[in-house]
């Protein structure tokens, strides 16, 4: 059980880690297209290094945090715990958006950045997949009684624990 609890945390911040990473760097390519201009071209190679690195190990690490949960709660509670069943629905949500976004991103390669609209597209789904990613945090924290600091900011747009109840 204390083993499942640390693999299922290591996962959880590694995945978050690359995640936020992969976030940042879409911010700073948005702004680059959208204020920027060609002056910051190196900058712009960088960040699209770093979105691809960060999504693309970030993303498949979702799955294995949220499989990696699974082995620390009782059937039970997926069953009949809302709480949990939310913590997995935001989870796969995120997961959606995430792979939405490194879909658009190999798919259009590094010419995503050249064009206004595939960049709002990126930023639109790298945005969301970072909303969800905080969701999950946040009802995770309340869930191992270890609150990350979110939780205030989180219940200022979305109460994350009710919102979602699947029943």
């Amino acid at each position: 059980m204390e083993r499942a609890k640390a693999i299922h945390t290591i996962l959880v911040e590694m995945t978050t880690g690359m995640l936020v990473l992969a976030t940042l760097a879409t911010l700073i390519l948005a702004w680059i297209v959208f204020f920027g201009g060609e002056r910051h071209r190196r900058l712009k190679d960088s960040a699209d290094a770093v979105v691809l690195f960060g999504a693309a190990i970030g993303t498949p690490m979702i799955l294995l945090a949220i499989l990696s949960g699974f082995r620390q709660w009782p059937l039970e509670a997926f069953l009949h715990g809302a709480i949990v069943q939310n913590k997995i629905f935001t989870a796969l949500i995120a997961l959606c958006f995430w792979g939405g976004f490194l879909f658009l991103r190999l798919a259009a390669g590094k010419q995503i950045w050249e064009r206004k609209v595939l960049t709002l597209y990126a930023l639109i789904l790298g945005l969301g997949g970072f909303a969800f990613l905080v969701f999950t945090a946040s009802i995770g924290g309340a869930l191992g009684r270890k609150p990350s600091g979110f939780e205030e900011t989180v219940r200022l747009f979305i109460e994350t624990r009710r919102t979602f109840h699947l029943r």
